[in-house]
């Protein structure tokens, strides 16, 4: 028998023994090794332990959990969340009798994100540089639930973010909060080209791929004017996964990819798909996110240090500029010290606000945290750090500090222990690191609760307040205030009522006490004889700020503008008033102001 017969019944006899055997593909090593070659032992671990359902490029449909045989020739691990050294290995010349072990390795959330825009108050592409960001007809509202948030109108309103570096998506993850007016029709989140389109198809999910191949999620779970927290995670040529609120809802077989170099279209598409509503905490990543990162995403955000990438260069650059800066003109700054310590610092304007002192928290008139140079810093709380730091702030106040377990069932309801400390270290390590140039705000630990540790004045707005206010947020009686504390208590008060864009559960108690407390201590004065006109309008206008509706406050101000023959003012006092009245009561004031 000639050679290349022997070859063909070789090989039509591997073909029978695969057409007919009922062993699973682990049992190859059975398979004589002159048909098949060499076998090798595999394994796929992290930390020494076994990594589970780890799939493989060459093995299609095969999953494996620790060692296992196979003699193909080269092999390339997969799984979502994590990535391998080696991430491909060529058996032709490896010959060992032990395992050859992949070692996976979790990926940190941050790593292949490339676009993360919080759309709080502006378009900044946090996750890169590369972008150049142009927003058409994009507006900013505050949201109870999620702070300053983007509107899109449905008709012109999108941003084009081009990026010169042409990103190529060899496995994608689109993630974002929407709030849409409808769910009728195609409304597309974010779209490239011809690439791909991240949509809302009447209430479903959907996945637009070249050749209008168009993946469906399988229930609809977007419902006009309810916040939901969806996200697309795309294989190409493999898997499709949608999820809402962090939970996988629907699994289907992706289809190819197509890559160009058309910019991303967030709110429409090359279809003209708009959408209309509410949308926050956009974020897109060059890689297919697991389960719990989804998951993670969801309940807590996105940290974005500052510290990464070319930000870390900038930060380096622009330190030793300014030291260089500092001794060259130290000497000169130390000879015009004296003549410049009476003159007016220049600080950032609060809305509605014209007191002089500035703080680092802000928690009346809504949530800010500004750094050491004054700058905002208040994108860098994703909406559950936001209300771990208020959970921090307000129990400190009231009770010394929180316990771990209460913390918990508020911020974490129906977690797992371990996923509930998972997740409070994390949050708390970024609060952390968000706080790193601030060595007078600590988060600690003693006698079993969290508490954050406030050294100094001028660092949050509320504790300045308790100073002069004390067992503000408690049940204790307070003292009387002298006249001097009542024009401090005036200025932090004015600026506006407690955490007006948060309303969780557990924080509406500490509005009701705030709001109480303070109108306990103020309304007395609306019947002093003994101020002056204006300080007993500045009194009224504090009142004003907690109660709009405070009947006695409004007649008072009425009276006192009347008898300053301020009749115009009166009159649009009055105005406001019946107005706001109806507004709330949905019938008209009916009764005399004056």
């Amino acid at each position: 028998m000639g050679i290349s017969k022997k070859i063909s019944v070789i090989y039509l006899s591997f073909v029978a023994w695969i057409c007919y055997s009922q062993e699973p593909i682990d049992s190859l090593k059975t398979i004589p090794v002159e048909l098949l070659g060499h076998d090798y032992s595999v394994s796929a671990e992290i930390n020494g332990e076994p990594l589970k359902e780890v799939s493989w490029i060459e093995l299609p449909g095969k999953r494996t959990t620790g060692v296992f045989t196979s003699n193909t020739s080269k092999l390339t691990p997969q799984k979502r969340g994590y990535w391998f050294s080696p991430d491909i290995f060529n058996f032709n010349s490896y010959n060992e009798d032990t395992p050859k072990i992949f070692r996976a390795h979790k990926y940190n959330l941050r790593e292949k994100l490339k676009i993360y825009i919080p759309l709080e108050g502006h378009v900044n592409n946090l996750a890169s540089s590369d972008n150049l960001e142009v927003s058409n007809d994009i507006s900013f509202f505050e949201d109870k639930k999620h702070g300053s948030v983007a509107y899109f109108n449905g008709v012109s309103s999108y941003i084009d973010l081009r990026d010169e570096s042409n990103v190529v998506f060899n496995e994608l993850t689109v993630s974002v909060w929407v709030k849409p007016d409808k769910i009728d029709g195609k409304l597309s989140v974010i779209g490239k080209g011809e690439v791909f389109s991240a949509k809302i198809t009447d209430g479903f999910l959907q996945f637009t791929t070249p050749g209008i191949k168009d993946h469906s999620g399988g229930k609809r779970v977007v419902e006009p004017n309810v916040w939901t927290h969806v996200a697309f995670v795309y294989l190409p040529n493999k898997d499709m996964y949608f999820y809402a609120n962090g939970e996988l809802v629907y699994k289907s077989i992706a289809s190819g990819i197509e890559q160009t170099n058309h910019s991303m279209l967030v709110g429409t598409n090359l279809w003209g798909e708009n959408y209309m509503g509410f949308m926050s905490d956009l974020a897109v990543w060059q890689r297919a996110l697991s389960d719990d990162e989804i998951k993670e995403v969801y309940s807590a955000g996105i940290a974005i240090n500052e510290n990464i990438s070319d930000l870390l260069i900038v930060a380096v650059i622009g330190g030793v500029f300014i030291l260089i800066l500092i001794i060259v003109i130290g000497a000169k700054a130390k000879t015009k010290k004296r003549k410049s310590s009476n003159a007016p610092k220049k600080r950032p304007i609060i809305i509605g606000e014209a007191i002089e002192t500035q703080y680092t928290i802000q928690c009346l008139g809504g949530f800010k945290v500004y750094n050491s140079k004054r700058e905002d810093i208040t994108h860098k709380f994703s909406p559950k750090r936001r209300e771990l730091l208020l959970c921090l702030i307000l129990y400190t106040l009231q009770e010394g500090g929180i316990t771990s377990k209460k913390m918990g069932q508020m911020l974490w309801p129906g977690f797992s222990p371990a996923r509930v400390k998972n997740n409070r270290s994390t949050q708390i390590k970024e609060i952390r690191s968000i706080f790193n140039d601030q060595p007078h705000i600590e988060i600690v630990y003693s006698d079993k609760k969290w508490r954050l540790k406030i050294e100094g004045t001028n660092v949050l707005d509320i504790l300045e307040l308790q100073y002069m206010v004390p067992n503000l947020f408690s049940y204790k009686q307070h003292g009387t205030k002298t006249i001097g504390d009542l024009k401090k208590i005036l200025s932090i008060v004015k600026v506006g009522v407690l955490l007006p864009n948060f309303d969780a559960e557990w924080i509406d108690p500490f509005k009701a006490r705030y709001d109480s407390f303070i109108l306990e201590i103020l309304t007395p004065y609306l019947d002093e004889n003994d101020f002056e006109d204006d300080f007993l309008i500045e009194i009224i206008d504090a009142i004003l700020v907690i109660d709009p509706l405070h009947e006695n406050a409004v007649k008072a101000k009425i009276e006192i503008l009347i008898r300053q023959g301020k009749h115009m003012s009166a009159q649009k006092v009055t105005e406001h008033f019946k107005r706001l009245y109806e507004q709330f009561y949905k019938e008209p004031y009916i009764k005399e102001l004056i």
